[in-house]
Parts: structure tokens; C-alpha cells; sequence
């Protein structure tokens, strides 16, 4: 009667404690109503231009979430399924999408009004709360970052209109490079060219920058007045550079092609030969590197590389030694291409009989290791490449077949273990639905079986965690039906389990009086300064010790006996 006495007041106490937080949590839901707009970052003005372009066709993201919204049944279902809505426009990369956000909080939060379980309700809410929070502070990092960003563009574009002003001091300052070579056709004219560059190289520099700060105000957030404002700098900027940059590079252009021009007619329009080959490629390298490091326009460059190449070419034809030395190339080539082809096949009626792949795959590689080292024409090396690529495409197929072989026995594999999984689950969920008709003796010893076998089984430490929280319930209930029977029994079989179990942790706590005392002994005989009798003193010590535990362990094991007999007989009865 008393524990029934007990059971009811708990009930009453949980339904007063339950009705407080519905209380509370209502209350809280009022507020937040009545204070949901100090709540809400206000949007800034290109967020709202975004808006009003974005009513004519509402977002795919947020027309999806609604036709899920309308279609849940239940509130709670309504409720989760806004507040994970909210939380994945927040998790999304880049800039979280805020006005679906503020759409899916306003659809969300009446629905705390709504009958929900108070448990449920007061979970969500605090995620509710936790996510209006990190909206205001995401806000509030977006603001900032543009804050900054519009900072910092307008100390770089601050710098370049002072740079821009500063021309003169900046063209002193220039350099040219210190490996540039000057081709001695263009000797008498070198400060000529020297000036021009010097002045290119500033504007060149500021030009970049421009473009590169328009680039960089194309991808930056900020609002719009902001951007014209930074585009009418930078195009007041452009108007200072490009058009003097344009017409610099027009006057260098023109006069290296002239001096292009002195060169090719000096040298390259007689018909005789030239007296020296060598110092003709080193002009017409230098002049060909000297364009690279000048500002030309694409058409002088072009123009001035196409007649230099021209020349270059008159002089290799010149060169008639170099065709006897490519015969004798070619017929070397040959050569070696036949002897790497001998090797070719034998490496392939290797590859067709060998069962292993490794052994395939290293003999190919000595075969192109030794291909690098030889010499070989641009022909025989297509031809050989062909037929290594046959070669390979069988080594591949082999490879692919074992790789198919090891895929089936893995996925054989893991249907067993799948199928012994469901055995075990099946074999959990049944002990577990029909433990009410089974004795305690007999559930006991079902749960105790299968948990070992559960132990001694290949399944992995998740699938057996699995298994044993679905038989977690057993505990209970075999707790509840042990309690049962200990209630039902009689005094004298309740009196007598007492009087073991006590005599039990008598027996257990002396055993580890003797223990602690037999310890102490055997640190005590392991000292180094001990004479030959007191040794013999501590052994005769540490004997009788032993002695006295096994007894002390022997009771024990007898009065476990008799408590686990009569525990069987209670269960019994």
C-alpha cells in the first residue's frame, strides 16, 4: 500500500511540474511575439533591392520548404520542420539566405502557441532562441566584413590617385632589368628605348591596379552607392592612364619596327653568304628578347617576331652539316626501335601467360625506363608507343578482372555479415517482445547466452552496440520480475539470504585485510639488506598469509553457492 501511496504522489508531482513549464514556456512565446521585431537584424538596402527583384519569383529553396510545410499534419511536425529550415539557410556556404530565414521564423513562431508536448516545445524553443542568436551575430560579421572591405578599397584607391599624381617622381625611380641584353643595332638609341620603358612600366603597374580594383569591386558585397561612387574613381583614374599608356606604346612600337626593319635589310636581302652564323642568332635572339621585355602592341610584336623567325630560318638552312647527321640519326633510330621491339614482344607473351599483374606492370616499366635512355625518332617512338599501349590494355583487363573477383568476394563478405546481423537483430527483438511469458531464470539465461554469442561474433563494435541497446530493455524487466519474487517470498528465506549476504561481505572484506597484509610482506622480503633469517622469517610469514587467503577465497566461493542456490529456490517458488 505504502508504494503505491508513493507511485501516486510522484504522478501528481510530475503533472504539477508539467503544467508549470507549459506555463512558462507560453509565457515565453508571448514575449518573443510581442518583441520579434527587435529581434530581426534589419536587412540593408541592396538585401531589400534583392528582395523586391526575388517577390516575382520566390526562391526554389523556400517554395520547396512551404510545400513541405503545408504538407505536415501535426504541429511539432511543423514546428521541426521550420526550425531545421532556419538552421540550414544559417549552414549553407557562402552568404546564409536571410530572407528565407526571417520567413521560416515568422511562420515558426506561432506555432509555440500551439498544443505541443512540453518536452518538445521547450527543446525546440531553445533551438529557436540559438538560431535567431547566430542570425543577429552572422548579420552583424557580414556588416562588418563589408564595412572592411569598403575600407580597404578605399585606402587602395586612395593610394593609386596619389601614385597617379606622383608620375614624374615614380618614372626616376623605375629600373629596367639587370639581365636585359641590348642588341648593339640598337646601341645608339638605347636611352631612347630606356625612357619609354621606364614610363610604361609606372603605367603598366597602375593600369593593373585599376583593373584589378574593378575586379575586385565586381565580387565584394557592399551597397550600391558605394560601388558607383569606387567606379567613377577608378574611371576618372583610367582617363589619366590608359590614354597616355595607349599612345607610349604606339611610338615604341613603331620605332622598334623600324629598327627591325634596318636589321632584316642590312644583313638578310644579299645574296652572298654571311661571314658569321653564330653572331647573327645571338642578335636575333636579343632582339627577339628585347620585344619581350619592351611594351609593343600585338601587331609590332607579331609582326617583328614572324621576320626575325624568317631569318633565323634562312640561317639553319645554311647549315647543310646538319642533314648528314640526321641520316645517320635516322638509321640509329631504327635500330634501336627494332632492338625495343624484340623486347616488346617477348614482354607480351610474358604479360599473356603470367597470372600476376605486378610482375606484367615491372616488366613494362623496365621496357619504358630503357625506352628513355635510348635514343629514338619521333616516328619509331609513335610506333612503339602504340604497341606499349597495347600491351598495357591487356595488363589492364587482367587487373580489372582480379579487381572484379576481389569486388564479389568483398560483397559477399558483407552480405553474410549483413544476414548475421538481421539474425542477431531478429533473435534481440523477439526475446525482447516475449519476455513478459518468460520465466526470470529462463530470460535471464537467453539474454546471457546471446550476449556472448553477440561477444564472439565478426560483427563490428557499431552493429553490436546496435544489439545491445535493443536487448537494454531486458535489464528492466528482469529487474522488475527478480524484485517481484523477492517480495513474494517468505521471512525466514528473506532473513536467511541476509544473514549469507552478510556473512559474505565479512568474508570478502578479511580476505582484503589479508591481501593488504600479504602485500606488505612481499614488499618488505624484497628488500636487498635483509640478513638470511629474516628471510626465512618473511617466506615462513608470507606462506601462512597465502594459506589464510585461499581459505578466505574458499568461503567465499561456498557462501556465493549458497546464496545463488537459494536465490534459484526463491526464483523457483
Amino acid at each position: 500500500m505504502s508504494l503505491q501511496k508513493q507511485s501516486k504522489e510522484k504522478n501528481i508531482l510530475s503533472q504539477i511540474q508539467t503544467d508549470s513549464l507549459n506555463e512558462n514556456l507560453q509565457q515565453l512565446v508571448e514575449e518573443s511575439s510581442m518583441e520579434r521585431e527587435e529581434e530581426i537584424p534589419e536587412p540593408s538596402e541592396e538585401f531589400s533591392r534583392k528582395t523586391e527583384k526575388m517577390d516575382e519569383s520566390e526562391d526554389p529553396q523556400l517554395a520547396a520548404f512551404r510545400k513541405n510545410f503545408e504538407e505536415q499534419v501535426s504541429q511539432d511536425l511543423k514546428l521541426q520542420s521550420a526550425i531545421d529550415f532556419m538552421e540550414s539557410t544559417l549552414a549553407q556556404g557562402g552568404t546564409p539566405h536571410f530572407r528565407n530565414f526571417w520567413e521560416a521564423r515568422r511562420l515558426c513562431l506561432p506555432l509555440f502557441k500551439e498544443n505541443i508536448s512540453p518536452a518538445l516545445r521547450g527543446q525546440l524553443w531553445n533551438r529557436y532562441s540559438e538560431l535567431s542568436k547566430e542570425a543577429r551575430q552572422l548579420k552583424e560579421i557580414l556588416d562588418e566584413q563589408s564595412a572592411f572591405a569598403v575600407e580597404q578599397i578605399e585606402i587602395a584607391i586612395q593610394a593609386l590617385e596619389n601614385d597617379i599624381q606622383q608620375f614624374d617622381e615614380n618614372v626616376a625611380k623605375s629600373t629596367v632589368p639587370d639581365n636585359l641584353i641590348i642588341p648593339q643595332t640598337l646601341q645608339s638609341k638605347l636611352q631612347i628605348y630606356l625612357n619609354f620603358q621606364k614610363q610604361l612600366n609606372v603605367l603598366n603597374v597602375q593600369a593593373s591596379r585599376i583593373n584589378a580594383l574593378r575586379k575586385e569591386l565586381l565580387k565584394t558585397e557592399m551597397r550600391v552607392r558605394h560601388k558607383n561612387k569606387f567606379f567613377q574613381r577608378l574611371s576618372a583614374a583610367g582617363d589619366l592612364v590608359f590614354p597616355k599608356r595607349k599612345e607610349l606604346i604606339k611610338q615604341i612600337s613603331q620605332l622598334f619596327v623600324e629598327d627591325v626593319n634596318y636589321f632584316i635589310q642590312a644583313h638578310f636581302n644579299q645574296e652572298s653568304s654571311h661571314d658569321s652564323l653564330y653572331a647573327l642568332r645571338e642578335e636575333i635572339k636579343a632582339l627577339q628578347g628585347l620585344a619581350k621585355q619592351l611594351t609593343l602592341n600585338t601587331n609590332s610584336f607579331t609582326q617583328t617576331r614572324t621576320r626575325l623567325s624568317e631569318c633565323w630560318d634562312k640561317i639553319k638552312i645554311e647549315e647543310k652539316e646538319r642533314k648528314k647527321e640526321r641520316a645517320h640519326q635516322k638509321v640509329l633510330f631504327k635500330q634501336n626501335a627494332n632492338l625495343i621491339k624484340e623486347q616488346l614482344q617477348l614482354c607480351k607473351a610474358f604479360v599473356e601467360q603470367t597470372s600476376s599483374t605486378v610482375e606484367a606492370q615491372k616488366k613494362l616499366e623496365e621496357i619504358i625506363t630503357f625506352m628513355r635512355r635510348t635514343e629514338l625518332g619521333r616516328d619509331e617512338l609513335k610506333e612503339l608507343k602504340e604497341e606499349l599501349s597495347h600491351i598495357r590494355k591487356i595488363v589492364h583487363d587482367k587487373a580489372k578482372h582480379e579487381e572484379d573477383l576481389r569486388y564479389q568476394q568483398e560483397q559477399e563478405r558483407n552480405r553474410q555479415k549483413k544476414e548475421k546481423f538481421n539474425t542477431f537483430k531478429e533473435l534481440a527483438d523477439n526475446l525482447v517482445s516475449q519476455a513478459e511469458s518468460y520465466e526470470l531464470m529462463k530470460l535471464t539465461s537467453d539474454r546471457d547466452q546471446l550476449l556472448a554469442q553477440l561477444q564472439e561474433s565478426s560483427l563490428t563494435k557499431s552493429e553490436k552496440i546496435d544489439i545491445e541497446r535493443i536487448l537494454r530493455p531486458l535489464r528492466d524487466i528482469i529487474t522488475e520480475k527478480n524484485e517481484k519474487a523477492m517480495l513474494a517470498i517468505s521471512d525466514d528465506d528473506r532473513y536467511a539470504l541476509k544473514q549469507l549476504q552478510d556473512v559474505l561481505r565479512q568474508r570478502k572484506e578479511r580476505r582484503q585485510e589479508i591481501k593488504k597484509q600479504l602485500e606488505i610482506l612481499r614488499k618488505a622480503s624484497g628488500s636487498s639488506n635483509l640478513d638470511f633469517e629474516k628471510a626465512m622469517l618473511f617466506t615462513s610469514q608470507i606462506h601462512e598469509e597465502k594459506e589464510r587467503f585461499e581459505r578466505a577465497t574458499q568461503g567465499i566461493v561456498e557462501i556465493e553457492k549458497k546464496i545463488v542456490e537459494l536465490q534459484s529456490k526463491i526464483k523457483r517458488s
